[in-house]
């Protein structure tokens, strides 16, 4: 036997459902979700500021990385110049001790 609820049944069942501890727990639940909403949406605003600020710290990054290189290359081109400025000299040192060394042995 089939029985279809009758709209009037189903409104009592409602009615003897929603007591007061249901109602004040559902109410309870509405203020959560609307806290968490808001969190949310100051979650959301916070996120765009790191956004712009990322932003600008990578603008920054890459000037200073620009900088970095550039002042690595002359460090680089002063090094090069400096070691041949060392190597020329050692050869000037080393000339200059083999003549007094001839010198001395009476190779000249």
């Amino acid at each position: 036997m089939n029985r279809q609820a009758n709209p009037k049944e189903s409104d009592m069942a409602a009615a003897a459902m929603a007591d007061p501890f249901l109602e004040s727990r559902v109410a309870r639940l509405e203020s959560d979700v609307a806290a968490i909403r808001s969190s949310i949406d100051e979650i959301k605003v916070d996120i765009r500021g790191l956004r712009t600020d990322v932003s600008d710290v990578r603008g920054e990054v890459h000037k200073l990385e620009t900088s970095l290189r550039g002042e690595i290359a002359d460090l680089a081109h002063k090094l090069t110049r400096d070691s041949a400025y060392t190597r020329i000299w050692m050869l000037l040192q080393s000339a200059a001790l083999l003549g007094i060394m001839a010198r001395a042995f009476k190779w000249l």
